[in-house]
C-alpha cells in the first residue's frame, strides 16, 4: 500500500466521474461488415452530463445493447443471451459486472478463438500535448512526484469449470494507459484477479500489437498473496467483503524507464517527463466456461505534486 505523508502534496484524481453517476456509453459488438457502429448511451438518472466511461464487450457473442432485455430497472442492463449484466448501485456509486462465458463458449472454449470481454474504459482524460506547462499538466505526467492507483473491489460470485481438455482462465484485469508523447503506449497493469492463482510480474511486448504490457504481481496489488482473491490456484472464494487497493506506481515507472533504455524498446533513450497517463480499462477477460461477478467503486489514478516549502 502507498505509504507517505499525503498532507505534504497537492492532489488530483485523474479519472472523470469516479462514481459512474453520468451513465455509460455502450460500445456495440462490431460486425464483420461494419466497424463504425455508433456508441449507445445507458443513462439511469437525469444527469445532463455526458458519460465519461464506456462499456467494451469484445468477442462476446451477445450484444449488451442490441440484444438487451427489459430488466425492470433503469440501473440494470443485461443481454437476452444471459452472458452479460451490469448493475449500477447509486448508494455505493459502484458497478457490479457479470460475465457468464458459459453462454458464449457453450462448453467448448477451444472451438472459439476469442476471449470474451466485459470492460469499462475511459480515454483522453486530458489534452496533454496542448496543455500549458505547470502543475495541471504535471499531474498527468509520469514525472509527477507520486502516482497511486486506488480502487475497492469485491468478488461476489464465481462458478468454476474443470475441463482438463479445455482452456480454463478467468481474469479481471485493470490497466492504465501510459503514453509516450510521440510513440506507442504501455498498458500499465495492476489487476486484482486471475483464477489460476498468483498474477506474475510481466514486462513484454503486447501479443499481436506494437505496444507493451507492464503488470504488477498479486502481492504488489494487495500487499500480500494471502490477502488476494485467489491465493492458491483455482481456490476462489467469493465474499461480500470489500478489498481496498492502493499502490504507489512511481517506483514501477522508474523500472519501466530503466528497462526501456536498457533494451532500447522505443528506439531511443526516454525519460519519465516524456510519458503521461491518458486513460484506463478494467474488467473481465474470460477464456473458459466460467461465470464471474465483480463489483468495483472508487477507482482512480491519484497524482501528487510536492507542495513548495513556505
Amino acid at each position: 500500500m502507498a505509504n507517505f505523508d499525503k498532507s505534504q502534496y497537492k492532489v488530483k484524481r485523474l479519472f472523470k466521474d469516479e462514481g459512474f453517476e453520468n451513465g455509460l456509453y455502450i460500445v456495440p459488438l462490431a460486425r464483420d461488415d461494419d466497424k463504425t457502429i455508433p456508441f449507445e448511451t445507458w443513462k439511469y438518472n437525469d444527469s445532463k452530463e455526458e458519460p465519461s466511461w464506456k462499456i467494451i464487450q469484445h468477442y462476446s457473442r451477445y450484444c449488451l445493447w442490441e440484444d438487451r432485455k427489459d430488466c425492470g430497472s433503469d440501473y440494470i442492463i443485461a443481454d437476452n443471451g444471459g452472458s452479460k449484466e451490469v448493475v449500477y448501485n447509486p448508494e455505493e456509486k459502484s458497478l457490479r459486472m457479470t460475465l457468464d462465458a458459459r453462454k458464449v463458449y457453450q462448453g467448448k472454449s477451444k472451438n472459439y478463438k476469442y476471449w470474451p470481454h466485459l470492460l469499462i474504459d475511459q480515454r483522453d482524460i486530458c489534452d496533454y500535448k496542448n496543455m500549458p506547462e505547470g502543475d495541471e499538466k504535471r499531474f498527468y505526467s509520469a514525472n509527477s512526484d507520486k502516482i497511486c492507483v486506488e480502487y475497492d473491489i469485491r468478488l461476489l460470485d464465481f462458478v468454476p469449470t474443470n475441463n482438463p481438455e479445455d482452456v480454463n482462465a478467468c481474469s479481471f484485469v485493470a490497466y492504465a494507459y501510459l503514453n509516450l508523447v510521440d510513440a506507442n503506449w504501455i498498458y500499465f497493469g495492476y489487476s486484482p484477479f486471475d483464477n489460476r492463482g498468483k498474477i506474475p510480474f510481466m514486462f513484454r511486448k503486447e501479443t499481436g500489437g506494437n505496444n507493451h504490457i507492464y503488470t504488477l504481481t498479486t502481492e504488489q496489488v494487495f500487499g500480500s498473496v494471502e490477502n488476494s482473491m485467489c491465493p492458491v490456484p483455482f481456490d476462489v472464494k467469493p465474499s461480500e467483503e470489500w478489498k481496498h487497493v492502493e499502490v504507489d506506481l512511481t517506483p514501477h515507472i522508474d523500472r519501466i524507464m530503466e528497462a526501456a533504455n536498457r533494451d532500447n524498446i522505443f528506439g531511443r533513450p526516454v525519460t519519465r517527463d516524456e510519458f503521461y497517463f491518458s486513460g484506463t480499462n478494467m474488467g473481465f477477460e474470460i477464456y473458459g466456461n466460467f461465470s464471474c461477478t465483480m463489483e468495483i467503486k472508487n477507482y482512480n489514478l491519484v497524482s501528487y505534486i510536492k507542495k513548495e516549502e513556505e
